[in-house]
């Protein structure tokens, strides 16, 4: 009899442990720049919201081997999901079957991944990219009057969101026969290589109408380089993508002609709402779409201060 009283006694005490086992959720981002840092921050205020989560964050620094180094390390340390935001095409293939293999439920945030089957339970929460192209060229060209000189600035060519954003600008400007695209590089998403980049452009003294830059930073470089060179708000007809602070400055100072928010907040929460769903093997749908706005100078006060 005693012995019966000690094992259920012992089992009283186990029991509130076992409950009290947090969801160990890793976190490989690619890399920090002025929009993943706001993804960062409303990761890290998701998981403050949820007691029951144990969240760790690290930073790939646009290394494939990194990034696949980190998440192998953690599902070493028996992580419960996974969730990344990939270097590039090839890492999201790798963490993939690392996925697979370990079964290990993942989560691709923000960047979506060349694979269309899955082995593993997986969820995408991301932004369609190719829409928000169409919806910046469809904007720049009636800026300019649907005619006129424009350039592109993508972002890294290995990164999926730079392509769908280009070709998204690119079928639009296949329906504008009076728009000649004049100048189309990558400038790897960063502000200081897109103002080299269009200051080289004027100094050459290529006529440039609009800018369609594949994100807020590229456009605020190519801004920069206007400024420098003397041009006045609005002549150059400038479009980003992203919604950032400084993007939203820049439109309220008139050289930035429109952007399109990229809601961080709105994908992190989607991604900790899959976490959550993923962790107790419940259903999460594999494509969790949430989609961009348009900001232009006339609903500017609705997006500052978010």
């Amino acid at each position: 009899m005693k012995k019966a009283f000690a094992i259920a006694a012992l089992l009283l005490v186990a029991t509130p442990l076992c409950a009290q086992a947090k969801t160990k959720v890793f976190v490989s981002m690619a890399r920090v720049d002025p929009f993943l840092t706001l993804i960062r921050d409303s990761l890290q205020a998701e998981a403050a919201k949820n007691p029951d989560l144990d969240m760790t964050i690290a930073v790939a620094n646009d290394d494939v081997d990194t990034q696949l180094s980190q998440v192998k390390t953690a599902v070493a340390d028996h992580a419960d999901v996974l969730v990344v935001l990939s270097v590039d095409d090839d890492a999201a293939k790798q963490l993939a079957a690392v996925s697979a293999a370990s079964k290990t439920p993942l989560v691709y945030l923000n960047v979506l991944p060349p694979i269309d089957r899955f082995t593993a339970p997986t969820s995408i929460v991301a932004s369609n990219d190719l829409v928000a192209g169409r919806l910046q060229m469809r904007l720049l060209a009636d800026r300019i009057g649907n005619k006129g000189n424009v350039v592109i600035l993508r972002g890294a060519d290995s990164h999926p969101a730079a392509r769908d954003r280009t070709a998204g600008v690119k079928e639009i400007l296949a329906q504008r026969p009076n728009i000649q695209v004049v100048g189309d590089v990558s400038c790897n998403w960063k502000r200081e290589d897109a103002e080299k980049q269009v200051t080289q452009w004027l100094q050459s003294g290529v006529h440039i109408d609009a800018i369609a830059a594949n994100n807020d930073e590229m456009a605020l470089g190519a801004i920069a380089a206007l400024q420098k060179a003397g041009y006045p708000a609005g002549k150059v007809a400038v479009g980003g993508v992203d919604g950032t602070a400084a993007g939203l400055a820049a439109i309220k100072s008139g050289y930035l002609s429109m952007s399109l928010l990229q809601n961080a907040r709105e994908q992190a929460a989607e991604a900790m709402a899959d976490v959550q769903k993923l962790a107790h093997k419940q259903y999460a749908q594999l494509y969790d779409w949430v989609p961009y706005e348009i900001i232009i100078p006339s609903n500017l006060a609705s997006f500052e201060g978010q």
